[in-house]
């Protein structure tokens, strides 16, 4: 029995669907991890600048290198365990993830450079809202989820600034935090 044009044209596609489908499922999957350690991190740094509110620099210094050694340990072990050759001796992926958050950091400082003196919130809640825009950005891309994402925490972030001053490094420290874990949690459903 053969396949006449339509029917193969047809089965093509769903095999495109089906192949996309997959690919999306495989990003989000790898994606769960960092999702989840960042929100820790974002608990913990937005908790202690609450409670101690003139070490928050430092104890921000201190989570975002602990938290871009994690990222690549974490890309390190996933790259190794599904036997990506990408994450192999070379390191491109490695060197290509710190450029990126180097990039990332000195862009921000850059902002804070030009914007002149802003409060502690407005510095809180900036950087919540370029992640969010990465994630919206990475969600046109690589998948619904992350943008429904990158919108959780811009919408979050805005809404405790706006209206929690009192309690907005709280507000971040268990929502901003919080949105990140369970958004990594449901990454892994897929």
């Amino acid at each position: 029995m053969s396949l006449t044009p339509d029917e193969a044209a047809n089965s093509l596609k769903e095999i495109e669907r089906t192949r996309q489908r997959s690919a999306s499922a495989y990003g989000y999957a790898h994606s769960s991890p960092f999702f989840v350690m960042w929100g820790v991190i974002w608990m913990i740094g937005y908790g202690a600048s609450d409670v101690f509110p003139h070490q928050a620099g430092s104890v921000w210094i201190a989570l975002t290198v602990a938290g871009a050694a994690g990222s690549m340990a974490i890309g390190r072990y996933r790259g190794r365990a599904s036997g990506a050759a990408r994450f192999g001796a070379g390191g491109e992926t490695g060197w290509r993830f710190l450029a990126t958050f180097v990039i990332i950091g000195l862009f921000i400082t850059a902002t804070y450079a030009v914007m002149g003196r802003v409060t502690p919130a407005q510095q809180a809640a900036f950087v919540p809202l370029v992640v969010a825009l990465f994630y919206a950005l990475l969600g046109i891309w690589k998948g619904m989820r992350f943008l429904i994402a990158g919108a959780i925490v811009a919408a979050l972030t805005l809404g405790g600034f706006f209206w929690l001053h009192e309690h907005f490094m709280l507000w971040m420290a268990a929502v901003g935090g919080g949105a990140l874990v369970l958004a990594g949690l449901w990454l892994r459903t897929v």
